[in-house]
């Protein structure tokens, strides 16, 4: 087996990558700029700060195969607080990591891109619609960062720089390991806090009923390797879940998983945020690799909520037990 980088090892996607590789017996080159390294057989570790060319250089050489995942994460939360700062991060980040690869001649790349780089509208977005118009004013820039980066990509492989490549554009991406930080995480790993921590009342920002495309990491990670099996070229495909979800279904589930039997959840209808509904096909990368989402919504958010229960009591063991107190 050739050995594969995972550039960005530690974080969400990152980490649910690595399990996925070294499950299929993949020998793995992996960095980590601000998180520590965790343990994992077969994996290498480089210390890299991507936003350095000489770093990101050092971090793929002697590769045959690279997946990108490294990135600032950019929540509304976060472009809400520095609507520039994670944005001209993952920039730059791609920037070097693509350049980078295609110096060392690297075989094949999976690029983590992003469903931000659609246009808005309700209908159903498919691969070839994604420039048929700017990005939603709230994911301009970043959106164009994600284009810009699949660009890049392409015109490596059509100078032959680089042998294949395949930029993925997942959904809304959750799991363990997520971000629960309230400043900036995205929603799903805000509920899954805000229910553990017993908020009251849980706030929600309009009436509950936007919809939105929820994948769990570990589809995403197995949608990755899979892609890496992939032919010379450049190729483009969303991968997202079967169904999309509303934010109402999402916080009833976990509080009804988590026994929260007496949570108070309160709506905002004046403060909706976002487009009503991101509706997303996976349909052409499922018919081109043979890959389906197989965790459903309900068992994703419990593995998730199990998972950050499991943290927040290491973290506070006195609120841990009184916690599980109160779910008997």
């Amino acid at each position: 087996m050739r050995p594969v980088a995972v550039l960005g090892g530690t974080g969400l996607i990152g980490r649910h990558v690595i399990e996925a590789l070294a499950h299929a017996g993949y020998p793995i080159i992996a960095t980590a700029n601000r998180r520590s390294p965790f343990e994992k057989a077969g994996v290498e570790w480089r210390r890299a700060d991507l936003t350095c060319p000489k770093a990101a250089r050092d971090a793929v050489r002697a590769v045959h195969d690279l997946v990108i995942c490294a990135g600032r994460l950019s929540t509304a939360a976060e472009l809400k607080r520095d609507p520039i700062g994670s944005v001209t991060t993952t920039l730059r980040i791609g920037v070097n990591a693509l350049e980078a690869a295609a110096a060392e001649g690297i075989e094949r790349i999976v690029l983590v891109s992003s469903t931000t780089g659609y246009p808005p509208g309700e209908e159903v977005k498919v691969e070839d619609a994604m420039y048929a118009g700017d990005p939603p004013s709230d994911w301009f820039g970043v959106g164009w960062v994600h284009r810009f980066l699949e660009k890049q990509l392409n015109w490596y492989c059509r100078l032959g720089r680089i042998k294949g490549g395949v930029a993925v554009r997942p959904t809304l991406v959750y799991g363990p390991y997520d971000d629960f930080d309230l400043a900036s995480a995205h929603f799903v790993p805000s509920f899954v806090r805000r229910v553990v921590e017993r908020e009251r009342p849980i706030e929600i920002w309009g009436d509950g009923n936007q919809r939105r495309n929820l994948v769990h990491a570990s589809d995403v990670a197995a949608a990755i390797v899979t892609a890496l099996q992939g032919e010379p070229g450049f190729g483009a495909y969303n991968v997202a879940a079967p169904q999309s979800c509303s934010v109402r279904e999402v916080v009833t589930t976990l509080v009804k998983l988590d026994r929260f039997d007496d949570a108070e959840i309160l709506y905002k209808p004046e403060r909706v945020t976002g487009a009503p509904s991101l509706d997303v096909s996976a349909e052409a990368f499922c018919t081109r690799y043979g890959w389906k989402a197989s965790v459903s919504l309900r068992d994703g958010l419990s593995s998730t909520l199990e998972w950050y229960r499991n943290s927040y009591e290491r973290r506070s063991p006195d609120q841990g037990a009184l916690h599980r107190l109160g779910r008997l």
